[in-house]
């Protein structure tokens, strides 16, 4: 089942089976949202699935300074730089990051799991799949219970994934 993300609020996309990253369905369209809404918060994702890497630091980067440090906006935002330095291959300040997030989120299961799916995608993306399998299952667990469908079959599709290169 390929689920689509975002197509009211913000634009559209699906998450790759093999590479488990974002492919938009229209980047014409996406172009258009960014340049009408930069300080919209999605705009750092979407930066980032355009591939504009450097534009999407920098407003990841803003973002997060716009926000007050230990509340739930902040580790938001966090978990979307966190995002960005992946895709960078800055691997020790992602982790940093979600770690920082993780903290903050304490007893906020919904935006927890979004860490831990983040997580398990970096992980993932390092070769260490059996930390990504670790990290995708605490994000089930936590998008089961918080019971939204796309979630929890977005993180299902990363669990299938991660399973395919561990040994066994």
């Amino acid at each position: 089942m390929t689920v689509v993300f975002g197509g009211a609020e913000f634009p559209a996309y699906v998450i790759d089976d093999e590479t488990l990253r974002e492919e938009l369905l229209d980047e014409e369209e996406t172009r258009e949202w960014v340049e009408e809404t930069p300080q919209d918060p999605h705009a750092v994702a979407l930066l980032r699935m355009l591939g504009e890497l450097d534009a999407a630091l920098r407003a990841g980067l803003d973002r997060l300074h716009e926000r007050e440090p230990g509340t739930s906006a902040w580790a938001t935002a966090a978990v979307r730089l966190a995002h960005v330095h992946h895709w960078r291959g800055e691997l020790a300040e992602a982790h940093e990051l979600l770690d920082a997030a993780e903290e903050v989120l304490a007893g906020d299961e919904a935006r927890t799991a979004l860490v831990h799916q983040h997580r398990a995608k970096a992980l993932f993306d390092e070769g260490r799949y059996a930390e990504a399998h670790a990290a995708a299952l605490r994000a089930l667990r936590l998008r089961e219970r918080a019971g939204d469908p796309g979630l929890v079959a977005s993180t299902r599709q990363t669990l299938e994934r991660i399973a395919r290169e561990l040994p066994g």
